[in-house]
This record gives C-alpha cells, sequence and structure tokens, in this order.
C-alpha cells in the first residue's frame, strides 16, 4: 500500500562548452543509472504519463507530483511512488524533492482558457519556478523541462493568441536557467497522440522549423536527456524528422550549443 509518498534519484573550444563542461564539475554530474530516483511533475498529463512510463520501463525509481491521488493510483503503474502536492505551493515541494536525483517537469496549463488560478501563470511560469527552487535546494543533478517550440521568439508567433501564452513559458524557462540548477529545456512542435518510435527526432537550436512530434518521442529524448553532460545547460526544439528512427542521442544533444 502507498503511502502519501512512499516515505521514500579537436577543435576551439566555445565558451559555452566552457560554461557547459564548468556546470558539470561544480555540480559532480555522473551518468544517470537505474537506481536513480526521478521526480516527474504533471505525472498524470498527457506526456507525463508517458514520461513516467519510459522510465518505470527502463527501471528509474519514479515518484510522481500529483494533486489528486486517487487518479494517480488509477492510471499511474504500481511501482511509481505518489508524492501529493501542488507546483503553486513550495511548501509541498520541499518534501517531495527528498532523496531525487533527476526532475521532469510536464505541467501545464489546460486549454487556452485555463481555470482562474490554474492558468498559464501560475503554472508554466510560477509553478516551474517553484519547482526549479526546490530543485536548487535539494541539490538535484538535473532538471528537464518542457516547454513549447516558439519560445525563443514568441512575438513572431504567426498565432496571436499563443503569444501570450509563450511568453509565460519562456518565463518559465528563464526562472530554471537563473536558478543555476542543471538543466535540459526540450521545446516540442505541435503533440500528437500518434504513436513513438516512427521517425527520427529533428533537433534544432532556438525553435527551429516548425512541424509535429508524437507525444512518446517527447518523452524519450526527455528520458534520454537523463545522465547526459551532452545535454546540459542547453534548450533543444525538437520535431518528428523523415529519417528512421532511433537517434544517435548524444549526437545529438552535442550539436545543439549551450545556451549563454
Amino acid at each position: 500500500m502507498r503511502s502519501r509518498w512512499s516515505n521514500l534519484r579537436g577543435g576551439p573550444i566555445s565558451l559555452a562548452a566552457l560554461c557547459a563542461a564548468a556546470l558539470c564539475g561544480a555540480t559532480g554530474f555522473a551518468a544517470a543509472k537505474p537506481a536513480d530516483l526521478v521526480l516527474v511533475a504533471g505525472a498524470s498529463g498527457r506526456t507525463g504519463k508517458l514520461v513516467v512510463e519510459q522510465l518505470v520501463a527502463k527501471h528509474y525509481r519514479v515518484r510522481a507530483l500529483v494533486r489528486d491521488k486517487a487518479r494517480a493510483q488509477a492510471e499511474l503503474p504500481p511501482a511509481v511512488e505518489l508524492a501529493v502536492g501542488d507546483v503553486r505551493d513550495p511548501a509541498t515541494l520541499t518534501p517531495a524533492m527528498q532523496g531525487v536525483r533527476y526532475v521532469v517537469s510536464a505541467i501545464g496549463a489546460s486549454g487556452s482558457k485555463p481555470t482562474p488560478g490554474n492558468g498559464f501563470a501560475e503554472v508554466d511560469f510560477q509553478g516551474n519556478a517553484n519547482l526549479a527552487a526546490a530543485a536548487k535546494q535539494a541539490k538535484i543533478s538535473q532538471f528537464v523541462l518542457i516547454t513549447s517550440g516558439g519560445t525563443a521568439n514568441p512575438a513572431a508567433n504567426p498565432m496571436v493568441f499563443m503569444r501570450p501564452i509563450l511568453v509565460l513559458k519562456a518565463k518559465g524557462e528563464a526562472a530554471l536557467r537563473d536558478s543555476g540548477v542543471p538543466y535540459t529545456i526540450v521545446r516540442p512542435g505541435g503533440l500528437t497522440d500518434d504513436v513513438g518510435g516512427k521517425h527520427a527526432v529533428t533537433f534544432s537550436a532556438a525553435d527551429g522549423p516548425t512541424g509535429r512530434i508524437a507525444r512518446a518521442d517527447v518523452a524519450t529524448v526527455c528520458v534520454e536527456a537523463l545522465g547526459r553532460k551532452s545535454a546540459l545547460g542547453k534548450s533543444v526544439a525538437i520535431i518528428s524528422g523523415q529519417h528512421a528512427w532511433p537517434n544517435n542521442w548524444d549526437k545529438d544533444f552535442r550539436s545543439i550549443t549551450a545556451d549563454h
């Protein structure tokens, strides 16, 4: 039976590369291991569930940060620990971080007009800022954040209604960068519920080309980022490509320049 959270895982060197190397050294960063504990925020969401499933399949220990325990128990694998909390309430995040090595945030407000108090400002921006602050206090090794394509330049988005939403998602990204926690930011294109693993994922810096991508492939990128030095300090735009699956993940992450 689960308790509230089971009481308790050759060429010139660029400035960005030097910064990434310094970050690795400063944090004692090391490759991920199956025994590592990963906290997934937004674990009950459509993408978050897939992140959880893939982590469990790779034998990570997984703790899900959830608001509705009964729903989570019904929907998530039995091996997953449950931490009842709310990203809008920082006091609930400190206990959820205990013993955690990695954090994956798949949180996001629902719909173009979410309910008051549960919107993009409260969740995508402040919620991720709260998670980043708690992760810093807990000395988390790596924080993987899922945001959205278009956050590099919200004003250029052709869908005007998306611009303020992208601004708030970008503020969530900035809060994570400013926290000093080692991070990887994943910016997917339009999300689909297609079966994953059909086409290789195209990696781009900034926002890159427009396109769509299966949620399952987004989850794979997040899981593959864990424990990779080549993924640290980077914001990666991803869409579904034309080549055959799978990717050379380390090569793809290395192809992206670290954030300044």
